[in-house]
């Protein structure tokens, strides 16, 4: 059973889940976007040697929303971790990120390589590239829909709404995965139920980074790292090999059946011995 926590960062309170032994290894675990820290509901208490905080990043989830007028980029990500690192008083931790999360996992861990002893990627290496020519007509767009910002969500006559809506967009779920994550993205009003995810997540971002930055960020990590892969995922191995070759440090690479969602809905157990067992054998050689 996962225990709430709430941490404060840049005046916005952080959502939190906690499972595991809290003498435990500390691991802060990262979600996907428009995901939660529920996400992590199937893996984490399997991490039996681990202290894993899940938190529900800035807009998502429980979390409070940034002020007016910010935007939510991905390379701010890596400054909410060292954030979240800080009010957990946490000095170096093992970092765990799914799709979202370990994009920014991979930038925090260049950015900082001290503060981590592992990072754990979970169907991500980087941010999604973008090309020089298209960087300016993507600002204006960014611009042009923060410009038009409208903060009211549109409400739905019940949960059920929103699961239904999960289940068919097209990253696959369960219906219990789904209504595990729909249950802390909504929240109930008068007028019926809401995302309480923050419409600004879903706005262009204003720049993507191009891929020889990105490269630099991967080539900077110095922590060892663990790459855990869906057959039938966002990445094909052809694919991820072009930035997974360019890690300098100690790596392995791990392809399991299923989708996304595998550390949801995969073989969760298989992951989550690979996963622990990679990070207790990094804790015995310090």
């Amino acid at each position: 059973m996962a225990s709430a926590q709430i941490l404060k960062i840049k005046d916005i309170e952080i959502h939190a889940l906690q499972w595991g032994n809290p003498e435990g290894l500390p691991v802060l675990a990262l979600h996907g976007w428009l995901d939660n820290a529920a996400s992590f509901t199937h893996l984490a208490p399997l991490l039996e040697h681990c202290n894993v905080i899940a938190v529900d990043l800035p807009g998502h989830g429980l979390s409070g929303h940034w002020s007016d007028f910010h935007h939510y980029h991905m390379w701010a990500g890596v400054e909410d971790i060292e954030l979240i690192l800080d009010a957990l008083g946490w000095q170096t931790c093992h970092l765990l990120g799914h799709s979202m999360g370990a994009v920014m996992a991979t930038m925090y861990a260049a950015t900082f390589p001290k503060r981590l002893s592992s990072l754990t990627l979970i169907e991500a290496i980087g941010p999604m590239a973008g090309s020089l020519d298209e960087a300016p007509a993507r600002l204006a767009e960014a611009i042009t829909s923060m410009k038009s910002h409208n903060a009211q969500q549109k409400p739905k006559p019940s949960l059920q709404n929103f699961i239904e809506t999960r289940l068919n967009g097209p990253l696959k779920l369960s219906p219990e995965s789904a209504a595990l994550l729909m249950e802390r993205s909504v929240i109930e009003t008068d007028q019926g139920f809401c995302w309480s995810n923050d419409k600004r997540l879903k706005y262009t971002s204003m720049m993507r980074l191009p891929e020889p930055l990105i490269g630099a960020f991967i080539k900077g990590i110095e922590c060892p790292v663990l790459g855990i892969f869906a057959s039938d995922g966002l990445f094909t191995q052809e694919r991820l090999k072009a930035r997974w070759d360019q890690l300098t440090c100690p790596n392995s690479l791990y392809w399991y059946k299923g989708g996304h969602h595998l550390h949801l809905d995969g073989d969760v157990h298989a992951i989550a011995h690979t996963i622990e067992g990679f990070m207790t054998s990094i804790k015995s050689e310090l």
